[in-house]
């Protein structure tokens, strides 16, 4: 699990961020959309900024919230 989260990259949060849109699609209730939306901005980020994944992990969590 620790190799994962030190291997975060640009490519698993845009991933991520189209898995949680589909399941969005499949069951709307709006929740999962936001955190879809966090994972692909983090992910279109680090597509330019190289930055590590404690900060990737805070970024997410930042943009889920708001």
């Amino acid at each position: 699990m620790w190799d994962i989260l030190v291997k975060l990259g640009a490519w698993h949060w845009l991933i991520v961020g189209l898995v949680l849109v589909a399941l969005e699609v499949i069951a709307p209730g709006v929740f999962l959309l936001w955190l879809g939306l966090a994972a692909l901005l983090v992910g279109l980020i680090s597509l330019v900024v190289d930055w590590v994944w404690q900060v990737q992990v805070i970024a997410f969590a930042a943009f889920s919230v708001a």
